[in-house]
């Protein structure tokens, strides 16, 4: 296998969850809830771990954001997306200015 350099190293953003509460059809309004949740499988939250580390490197802020209303129609798992608008300034950045 030939050598690869850490620039070559590539995470994949798609990352998927089992479930998201609180569940669709849930009886509570956005009001009434304190908490939201992701169940995950192993291999999902160790993707799920990847990515947040790969952003971390160059992001400040990060939102993570789950769809709990649209199911994958081939397995059922959930969407989950990670985020951040790039046009904020770094802290760096905002400690020279």
């Amino acid at each position: 296998m030939p050598r690869k350099s850490p620039s070559s190293v590539d995470v994949n953003p798609y990352v998927r969850c089992q479930r998201i509460y609180p569940v669709e059809g849930s009886h509570r309004t956005i009001a009434d809830l304190q908490t939201v949740g992701f169940k995950l499988s192993r291999e999902q939250a160790i993707h799920l771990a990847r990515v947040l580390l790969a952003v971390t490197q160059d992001w400040d802020e990060i939102e993570v954001t789950g769809y709990r209303m649209e199911p994958s129609k081939s397995d059922g798992t959930y969407r989950i997306t990670v985020t951040s608008n790039r046009n904020t300034p770094s802290t760096e950045e905002a400690a020279q200015a």
